[in-house]
Formats: C-alpha cells, structure tokens, sequence
C-alpha cells in the first residue's frame, strides 16, 4: 500500500508551457480524501514550489533539491551550501561579467536580477558579493559551458548541474535524502512511497521509492532508474501515472 507521493515540478506536473496540469487538482483531491499524503519535492525555493502547491492542497514541500523540508509551518530538514564555497563560486561568476544568484531561505541576490522567470522565485534584490558571503541553499550561475565544467571540477562540499544555460548548485545531498527525514517523522516506510519526475536530479529518489514513475519526456538515464515510465508532460503523464498507481477512475477528458 502505498501512503504518500511526492511529485517533481518543472517538466512534470508543469507543462512544456509551464501550465499546471488541472486535471491534478481533481486527482490530488482523490488521493488526499483516501488518507494518501501528498508533497512537492522541487530544486525551486519555497516561494516557487507554493504557487502551484497551494493550488493542489499541498502543505508538504521538499525544496532547494532535497536541502530544506517544511511541513506546514515545521522545518523537517535543513542542510546548505558552505558560505566559503558560496562566496568563491558567486565572486569568481561575478569576475567574469556573469550573472549569479544566491538563494537562502526565501529571498534571493544578485548582481543582475533575472525578471519574470517564475522557477527562480523569489525576485532577487540586487547584491554586491560581500552579500554572498554566507550559507546558501542554492545557487544559479551564467557562464558559458567550459567555465561550468570547470566550476564542477571545483565543488566538492555540494551538488551540481549543468542545466545548459546556467549551472545549480545544491546542498550535498538529493530530493531523496531530503524525504527521508520526512517520512521517517511521518511511520512511512520507504516501500509506502510513490515519486514521479523528469530530471538527472530525480534520479535517486526515483530508485530509491517504493514505485519510482519517469516522465516519457525524461531523458533516457532517469527511465533507466525508474519503475516504468508514463505519458508525457503534455499529455498528462502524472495524472494518468497516479490514476493507475491507485486505481482511479480515468476520469479526464483531453
């Protein structure tokens, strides 16, 4: 039986577009009212996660990619990026004429703060690096491919990836090691979960969960790491997933 899912946003339950699936919103109900918990595990902030959480009458969010995990108003899990390493990274980004952008909590800074750009939330307030100099939970760095290689070569006391205009840096660690604390707090056993999602950053958590579901718009390394793969996520790849893991009527229409 299983008794919680936790659902990846962008490239998931988000189309190409970046529109919400709304036939979740039914769905989620669904689950919810049959005692089945459901939660975001995000590498967005916080900010970014709820605008679409509280649409699905979520209150469970595991964010920054596993490094900050809330329930309700409780902190479950809280881990961040050295602000040593936080400071070397932005500076060196800075040096070069780049844009880079250190999250913590909820709020943001930047040298140049990016605009309307909805997975980056909150807004930044413009920085200068001294600014940096402190512990992160994320962070988002503009430079060309051969400067994010070499970045990657450099950080040994986090977690990256090169997202192919920019490179994510987060606390060591991953969605999965973000959900454990949680479930464990919760009685749940790690065969009781159900995850679903698209990316490299899914991976583990995909492998790790009691039924791991890929997006068919994943790339080929996370469907090798999942239980099967679903539809697409434009063409309601987690709300058919969902409906089949619970045996749910397939009550949308396209």
């Amino acid at each position: 039986m299983y008794r919680i899912v936790f659902l990846d946003i962008d490239g998931t339950i988000l189309d190409s577009k970046g529109q919400l699936d709304i036939h979740l919103i039914k769905t989620i109900q669904e689950l919810q009212q049959r005692g089945v918990l459901v939660a975001l595990a995000t590498g967005r902030s916080l900010d970014g996660a709820i605008i679409h959480g509280e649409k699905l009458g979520i209150s469970m969010y595991v964010v920054y990619n596993g490094g900050y995990v809330v329930s309700g108003e409780k902190v479950i899990h809280d881990v961040k990026i050295p602000a040593r390493l936080a400071y070397d990274l932005c500076r060196k980004t800075n040096d070069l004429n780049e844009v880079y952008i250190h999250f913590s909590y909820r709020s943001s800074r930047s040298n140049h703060t990016p605009l309307g750009i909805e997975y980056m939330l909150p807004e930044s307030e413009i920085a200068v690096i001294a600014d940096t100099n402190h512990d992160a939970h994320r962070l988002v760095l503009y430079t060309d491919p051969l400067q994010r290689a070499v970045f990657q070569k450099q950080i040994d006391e986090a977690v990256s990836f090169d997202e192919g205009d920019r490179l994510e840096v987060f606390p060591q660690g991953s969605k999965w090691t973000g959900i454990l604390p949680l479930i464990n707090q919760l009685g749940i056993s790690a065969n009781e979960v159900v995850t679903i999602g698209n990316g490299t950053n899914d991976i583990e958590m995909l492998a790790a969960s009691g039924v791991g579901i890929a997006m068919n718009n994943s790339p080929d390394c996370v469907k090798e790491n999942a239980d099967w793969v679903t539809g697409d996520n434009d063409n309601h790849g987690v709300d058919v997933a969902l409906r089949k893991v619970f045996n749910l009527d397939k009550a949308f229409i396209s």
